[in-house]
């Protein structure tokens, strides 16, 4: 059986949506002859441990941040194609970063970051503080971008860099965003790659997945917040540069 889930903006109000546009995608996997109906599950799936997922050699379809694209992933998985959220001041097929601190304070102090892995919550935290926008005396790492936020808002943490479609969602759902406010989004990367197993049809699997936003009902899109999707070139994310990990 083959693998498939959308796992990176995965919550439970978002879950719904992410099965009904798999749902679309699988039908068009099928009728392009790039997977057989038995072969693909009838649900996405929830991974305990992404590194696992993305590195199974039966992974159809996945969503992966860039980080670990151009990192650990480079050369053991295939680009499919990049969702587009339509975020402002974004170019499509791209997305930013909020710094976000508590009312009134500013980006300074202790640094919630997700993991070493994250293109957000560590890469542009470090372009950030390299560009003299911020300052950490100190830094937790708490594993996920909600996290980080209630780090912040809980006095744990002073600020947090987080993708920008995440703090869109986070707004739209956790009450503690309220105690935090933006100081400035940075400057666009290229969005969160869609990848497969090498070995799979990623031209053909990438032609579902984009008929599939486009036939997608107004609520799912709406739910998920997708506006498209673009194929951009791989070498856009492999170019990129890998930051110096955190200090322990």
């Amino acid at each position: 059986m083959l693998e498939a889930a959308l796992p990176m903006y995965l919550r439970p109000e978002t879950a719904p949506a992410l099965d009904a546009l798999w749902r679309i995608i699988r039908e068009g996997i099928i009728a392009r002859g790039a997977a057989l109906s038995e072969d693909l599950p009838e649900t996405l799936a929830a991974p305990e441990s992404l590194w696992d997922h993305w590195l199974s050699p039966d992974l159809v379809l996945s969503q992966s941040c860039s980080l670990p694209f151009r990192g650990r992933l480079r050369g053991k998985v295939e680009y499919v194609t990049t969702l587009d959220y339509g975020l402002p001041g974004c170019p499509p097929g791209h997305y930013n970063s909020v710094i976000v601190t508590r009312i009134g304070a500013r980006p300074e102090g202790v640094l919630a970051y997700t993991s070493r892995n994250s293109q957000s919550g560590w890469a542009t935290a470090r372009e950030v503080m390299e560009g003299g926008r911020a300052t950490a005396r100190g830094q937790i790492s708490t594993g996920a971008h909600f996290a980080s936020v209630e780090a912040v808002a809980e006095g744990r943490a002073d600020w947090a860099c987080i993708d920008a479609q995440t703090w869109a969602m986070l707004r739209r759902a956790e009450p503690v965003t309220e105690a935090l406010e933006e100081q400035f989004r940075t400057a666009p990367t290229p969005g969160l790659p869609l990848i497969c197993a090498p070995g799979q049809n990623a031209s053909e699997i990438a032609a579902a997945v984009e008929e599939a936003v486009q036939l997608a009902d107004a609520a799912t899109r709406e739910t998920l917040g997708l506006q498209g999707a673009v194929r951009l070139e791989p070498e856009v994310y492999l170019d990129m540069p890998i930051p110096q990990a955190p200090a322990a």
